[in-house]
């Protein structure tokens, strides 16, 4: 078992994409962390950057889907609350889901399936998409000072659709690596100060043996996750204005790169919105360098995006409709090809900016899943794939107190 960093720093915040909405004060702790360390999709964060001479525009946090089942207040009320499409009820397989006792559904039987190896945890676990499986740990509150550090939690992994959890080490946050089956594992000195402190790394494969060694990180900046050439750093503490985010080499320790406002990435793709609403979209492929721009409807802007497994499509949650006062009255989810890119708005999927949306790609396909929580307790599940001229939707009840993990996190 790994304890990488049972002698230095241990454990930092994972950037989890879709929050845990696990009862309402579940909803509200992971929010405000979600807040703090951006680390939903890297929405929260983002805010248009201003240009010289003329006022900022109308800050996007306004504007992106609220954390799954939870509301922002300053939208339109005239937009759709659901999606439109075509109903099924043949089900998309088995729907991982996290909370208090992580586990698969079946979404056509309604069959639950714990997952064997996680202690019970009455805020949940959060969830990071690695390149073979699942890096899990229990969810711990932002803190100012890390209280945990001094014996940080466990760090587990799911590997694939396994309904049983092993023990990697322990960390204070685990982040994906390119290669299968490692992970980076991060550590703090206790009573460390996050958002100014240096936290130790290393990769680690998921049985817990070291892969190269230890790296210190910039002050303040926490691990995104890793990509061919490097690690994506962004800073812990994120406050008004455009986030910058660092691609970083841990054997040199020097910044290769910059980004504003990143909303994606992958092992060899980064995508970033540089000037929310008054630029393309950009996407880097790695490690090439080579890249392209994506230009979005006239006044939308991208504020959450995920990847496929091959990094050959990238759904894009943009908003649409604004109004008078800047704000978005809605959202809709757009796919990009990242080989050619052309730009899909998906059918169906403009929903008022009020609903929560969480939307991601099941492992190793071309499928799009998103789903909506619905006051009556259940789920629009939908699913899409390329060629496909509507919406597939299927009502789904989960069991009480969990949310589906679509994305990169959950």
């Amino acid at each position: 078992m790994a304890d990488i960093l049972g002698h230095g720093p241990d454990r930092e915040p994972s950037r989890w994409t879709s929050p845990m909405a696990l009862v309402i004060v579940g909803l509200v702790l992971v929010a405000i962390a979600l807040l703090v360390r951006g680390i939903v999709d890297r929405v929260a964060a983002h805010r248009p950057a201003a240009e010289s001479g003329a006022p900022a525009a109308t800050p996007p946090t306004q504007t992106p889907a609220a954390p799954f089942g939870a509301t922002f207040r300053g939208a339109g009320s005239k937009e759709p609350t659901r999606f439109a499409g075509v109903a099924t009820t043949s089900g998309v397989g088995r729907l991982l889901l996290t909370g208090p006792r992580p586990g698969w559904l079946q979404t056509a039987s309604g069959r639950f399936q714990p997952i064997t190896g996680l202690p019970p945890s009455a805020l949940g676990y959060g969830f990071t998409r690695t390149a073979d499986g699942w890096a899990v740990q229990r969810f711990t509150p932002p803190q100012a000072t890390c209280h945990v550090c001094d014996a940080p939690p466990a760090v587990y992994f799911v590997r694939g659709q396994s309904a049983h959890a092993t023990v990697v080490g322990t960390a204070y946050d685990a982040a994906a690596a390119v290669s299968e089956g490692d992970l980076w594992l991060t550590a703090y000195l206790p009573e460390a100060d996050i958002a100014a402190a240096s936290g130790t790394t290393q990769e680690v494969t998921v049985a817990g043996e070291g892969v190269g060694p230890p790296s210190q990180l910039p002050q303040g900046y926490v691990i995104d996750r890793a990509v061919k050439g490097g690690l994506l750093l962004a800073p812990y503490a994120q406050g008004p204005g455009p986030v910058r985010d660092y691609l970083w080499d841990p054997v040199t320790a020097q910044v290769v790169r910059d980004f504003t406002n990143v909303i994606a990435a992958s092992p060899r793709h980064i995508a970033w919105a540089p000037c929310l609403g008054k630029c393309p979209l950009k996407i880097l492929k790695l490690p090439a360098m080579g890249g392209m721009s994506v230009r979005l409807p006239r006044g939308a802007w991208a504020v959450a995006g995920t990847f496929s497994s091959d990094g050959r499509l990238l759904a894009v949650q943009v908003t649409t409709d604004l109004q008078r006062d800047g704000s978005a009255a809605a959202t809709r989810i757009d796919v990009i090809n990242t080989v050619t890119g052309q730009l899909i708005a998906l059918p169906g999927t403009t929903v008022n900016s009020l609903i929560g949306v969480s939307f991601g790609w099941q492992a190793g396909s071309d499928r799009l899943l998103a789903a909506l929580a619905l006051p009556s307790g259940f789920v629009d599940l939908v699913s899409w794939r390329p060629g496909d001229t509507h919406l597939s939707i299927q009502a789904v009840r989960l069991p009480p107190g969990t949310t589906p993990v679509l994305g990169d996190h959950g």
